[in-house]
C-alpha cells in the first residue's frame, strides 16, 4: 500500500526507475541497497523499527517506478510506504497516512515559528546512534545540543533501538522520526521571547492532525510474498487453530491486534499496571510458533507477570497487588 500527499521535494525521485533483481535479502540489506538510489535525489528510504529487519524480500524489477518498488517491498514487509518531504518511510498498517498528516503539522508550525527559532528547527545534518541507545537519551541528547526545551519525554517508553546511520535531515525531522515508530510526535511552540528557544511537547502521532490531501491508494499487485512476516502481525496456523507471532511492540497495541485477531473485545486495566510499575505502551517482544490461544497470550503477559481472563467476548488484562 502506498500512502502519499503533495510532496514537491519526491517528485523526480518518484520518476526515477529501477532494474534490478534481490533473492531472499533482509529487509534491513535492502533498505540500504535501495537507497543509493533513491539519495540521488536526497530521498532516503527509512524502515519503522515495528518492522522486523530480518524480513526476507524478494523482487525482480525492469524499468520499474521506484514508487512501485517501494510499494512492493513495502507490502512484503507486511507494511506500507510514506512518501514525504525528506524520506520515503515504510510503515506499519495504518500509519503511513499519519506520518505524511503529522509532516504537515510540523511544517505548519515551523512556518508560523519566528526566523531563528525556525532555522534551529529546519537545518539539516546528518546523525547515527550506536545499537543499544534509549530512545529517551538520544531525545535528551538532540534536546541539549539544541538547547532546546522538549516536555513530556516520560511519554518515550524504554525500548533499546538498533544501530543507525541517519543522512541529511532537518533537527525537527529527526526527532519525529525517531519517536514515529512508538506513535508519538513533537508539537512545537514558540518560545515567549523572539531571542529564546523553541519548546517541543511529546504528543501521540496522531493528536490535533490537520486535514491533509494524502490518500491512500488500493496495494500493488505483486507475487506472493516469500520468507518471513514481518513481527507485528499475527497470522493464523494452517491448522486454523493455532498462531503464529513476531513482535516488538508496545504492550496495548499487540493486546489490542491479538484481541481483534481472536474476536475478543480488550479491556486493558490501565491503572492496576499503573500500580506495579508497568507502563501500557512498554515494548513487548515475542517469537513463537504454531502456538494455541493460551500460549500466545502466555509468551506476551508472563513476562511482566500479567493476568488475564476471558469472559464471553472480552479479554481481560490486569496486574494483580
Amino acid at each position: 500500500m502506498v500512502a502519499w500527499g503533495i510532496c514537491p521535494a519526491a517528485a523526480a525521485e518518484l520518476d526515477l526507475t529501477v532494474t534490478a533483481t534481490w533473492n531472499g535479502v533482509s529487509l534491513r540489506d535492502w533498505t540500504s541497497r535501495i537507497s543509493r538510489i533513491s539519495e540521488t535525489a536526497g530521498l532516503p528510504v527509512l524502515v519503522d523499527i515495528r518492522l522486523d529487519p530480518d524480513t526476507t524480500i524478494s523482487l525482480d524489477c525492469r524499468d520499474e517506478p521506484l514508487k512501485q518498488v517501494l510499494g512492493r517491498a513495502a507490502a512484503l514487509a507486511g507494511g506500507e510506504l510514506a512518501v514525504l518531504k525528506s524520506s520515503f518511510q515504510i510503515a506499519p498498517p495504518g500509519v503511513a497516512e499519519k506520518l505524511i498528516r503529522a509532516e504537515a503539522a510540523r511544517m505548519s508550525r515551523l512556518t508560523a515559528l519566528p526566523p531563528r527559532q525556525r532555522a534551529l528547527l529546519t537545518a539539516a545534518s546528518a546523525s547515527h546512534w550506536p545499537a543499544g541507545a534509549r530512545p529517551r537519551d538520544l531525545i535528551a541528547a538532540m534536546a541539549a545540543d539544541a538547547g532546546i526545551t522538549i516536555r513530556d519525554v516520560d511519554r518515550i517508553p524504554h525500548d533499546h533501538l538498533p544501530g543507525l546511520l541517519l543522512p541529511k535531515l532537518s533537527l525537527g525531522e529527526r526527532l519525529d522520526l525517531l519517536l514515529s515508530g512508538y506513535d508519538l510526535r513533537i508539537d512545537w511552540q514558540a518560545a515567549q521571547n523572539a531571542a529564546g528557544m523553541p519548546t517541543g511537547c511529546i504528543i501521540p502521532l496522531a493528536a490535533d492532525l490537520p486535514p491533509t490531501a494524502a490518500a491512500t491508494l488500493p496495494p500493488t499487485p505483486m507475487t506472493k510474498p516469500t520468507g518471513r512476516r514481518p513481527n507485528a502481525e499475527l497470522k493464523p496456523a494452517a491448522a486454523m487453530s493455532t498462531f503464529s507471532l513476531k513482535v516488538a511492540a508496545p504492550l496495548d497495541q499487540v493486546l489490542a491486534a491479538i484481541a481483534a485477531r481472536l474476536g475478543l473485545t480488550l479491556e486493558l486495566d490501565r491503572e492496576s499496571l499503573t500500580r506495579r510499575g508497568i507502563a501500557p505502551n512498554e515494548i513487548v517482544r515475542a517469537d513463537i510458533k504454531d502456538a494455541t490461544r493460551e500460549q500466545l497470550l502466555d509468551a506476551i503477559l508472563n513476562p511482566l507477570t500479567l493476568e488475564r481472563t476471558i469472559d464471553g467476548g472480552t479479554l481481560r488484562v490486569f496486574a494483580r497487588p
